[in-house]
């Protein structure tokens, strides 16, 4: 089989390419010749990834058609009649011939039976997409969207040939990001935190003191409660010294705003909204009998030694930063990584294909879809249980596609331009890692991953793991202050408070994490 490939201008297109959800069986993820420089350049113009700039085409309905080739195919009659054989084998299976058993009818007998365009429309039909597959593979081919085929040959005098346009994935410049300053939440807990967190302690071993003075939040109030709908009592809401936490929102937010401020003794007549039937008014009646406060033990050493697992104020202060500085750490890494994804995804400019939006948003919803299924859910029923309206759902589940395809980009042209790329090693872990969950082994996914182009979309999967820790290594750390942080404050501490730190990776990532990475066919 012998392949063309050319790229298009275009200029050469009176309309869009058809746009259409991609097919991920016919792509490949090496980038091909044609470059688009969709990026903002900077003031010293560093950072410049890609060459030529071209706007595309913009199709009359307003969306954007990125790069377009056209693969010309050319395949020998040899291979094109071993198709054909093929075809027959299969038609001998469907039909049956007089003096043959089913599967047994040679060609030539099915051709004076059948004639001999049936074979060909057949081995057309079949061949033809396997014939594009394998061009797409072969020339390293990015598509993004169904191709548009026209056949110029078809097989009667011996060869076949067709030719394929598509639509690829653009190859697109970013600059800036070598500058890139990101403010993350502090990753060291302050005193007021750990004083907060120990207090939490305390108050599970705290008594109950009566006040004379109004209620606050936090504070316990005695009450008689009555709760009525148009005259008859609602069960559950009839008690007689009910303890109650203000400010908890354990029956209605109107219940605690009534009760702050109230002293012993006040009388209570209000109405609120039904938390669940919006349309019912609840009246209540409430007396407060009592307000009392939560005495907190003092904190001692011996307190601390006696009912913790510490033996003094100061180890317990030192377990608890330590503790919560492990989750604030684990915070701080997530929002490190996010914001730089974000700021990434910003660096491309202009419009991205509309075909990989689509792609993004179809992605989306099977994602969608199959959780709402296991819960025997629809989308439609999960939209009105959740309150949202379609249009604006939909909206939304755009603009996530679009900056998920900018930041697929982004990473793609930051792998180039670092030179970031997938060594076997990489793939070998990867597959390793894949096949301890898939219940297949390596090699066997490796083998079928190389059949389906899965290994082009794991090569570019891991590159582009590698461009995001690159970017999330480079960034700039800054705190809720301005003030500038150091990296090794993201050094996860280890929970247990051993000497030795669970591994501490400053980024807690994995560079063959690709669902942050914007992967968008």
């Amino acid at each position: 089989m012998k392949t063309t490939l050319t790229p298009l201008d275009p200029a050469d297109f009176i309309g869009p390419a058809p746009v259409s959800e991609s097919d991920p069986s016919l792509e490949d993820e090496a980038p091909v010749a044609p470059v688009v420089d969709v990026a903002g350049v900077d003031e010293s113009g560093s950072d410049e990834v890609g060459a030529d700039e071209g706007d595309g085409d913009e199709s009359p309905a307003g969306r954007f058609v990125g790069p377009r080739v056209k693969l010309t195919v050319e395949v020998d009659a040899e291979t094109f009649d071993a198709d054909i054989d093929a075809a027959f084998r299969k038609l001998a299976r469907e039909v049956r011939i007089p003096g043959f058993r089913p599967g047994r009818a040679p060609r030539r007998v099915l051709e004076s039976h059948f004639g001999v365009d049936i074979g060909r429309a057949q081995a057309l039909e079949e061949a033809l997409p396997r014939y594009y597959a394998e061009a797409v593979r072969d020339n390293q081919v990015d598509v993004v969207n169904q191709p548009e085929l026209e056949l110029t040959l078809d097989g009667s005098d011996g060869p076949v040939a067709f030719e394929a346009t598509v639509e690829i994935r653009p190859v697109v410049a970013i600059s800036g990001y070598h500058d890139m300053k990101v403010e993350i939440p502090s990753p060291e807990p302050s005193d007021e935190e750990v004083d907060a967190r120990i207090d939490e302690t305390r108050r599970q071993f705290a008594d109950i003191a009566e006040v004379d003075r109004p209620a606050s939040e936090g504070d316990r109030v005695t009450i008689d409660i009555d709760g009525s709908v148009e005259g008859e009592p609602l069960p559950g809401l009839s008690a007689q010294d009910y303890l109650y936490e203000v400010g908890s929102g354990g029956i209605v937010p109107e219940v605690d705003e009534q009760l702050i401020g109230c002293e012993a003794g006040t009388e209570l007549t209000f109405s609120a909204t039904h938390p669940v039937q919006t349309d019912m008014e609840i009246e209540f009646e409430i007396t407060v009998n009592a307000v009392s406060e939560l005495v907190l033990p003092e904190l001692t050493d011996d307190w601390v030694d006696e009912n913790t697992e510490h033996d003094d104020v100061a180890e317990l202060r030192e377990a608890t930063a330590r503790q919560l500085g492990f989750g604030l750490v684990m915070q701080a890494n997530m929002a490190l990584r996010e914001e730089v994804q974000k700021q990434l995804a910003s660096l491309v400019d202009g419009p991205v294909p509309d075909a990989m939006v689509s792609g993004a948003i179809a992605d989306r919803m099977n994602e969608l879809g199959s959780g709402l299924q296991q819960r025997n859910m629809t989308i439609e029923s999960w939209l009105e249980a959740t309150g949202q309206e379609p249009v604006s759902f939909i909206g939304e589940l755009r603009d996530d596609a679009e900056r998920g395809v900018r930041l697929d980009l982004a990473l793609r042209a930051l792998a180039a331009a670092e030179e970031l790329q997938a060594e076997d090693s990489d793939i070998d872990d990867e597959l390793e890692r894949l096949a301890s969950t898939d219940g297949r082994s390596a090699a066997q996914l490796r083998e079928v991953m190389a059949d389906n182009d899965g290994l082009a979309h794991l090569t570019a999967a891991i590159c582009k793991g590698k461009a995001l820790q690159w970017a999330v290594d480079a960034a700039t750390l800054i705190g809720p202050d301005g003030d500038e942080i150091d990296r090794s404050a993201l050094e996860l501490p280890s929970p247990a408070g051993s000497d030795d730190d669970a591994d501490s990776d400053d980024t807690g990532s994995d560079e063959s994490d690709t669902d942050e990475t914007g992967e968008a066919t």
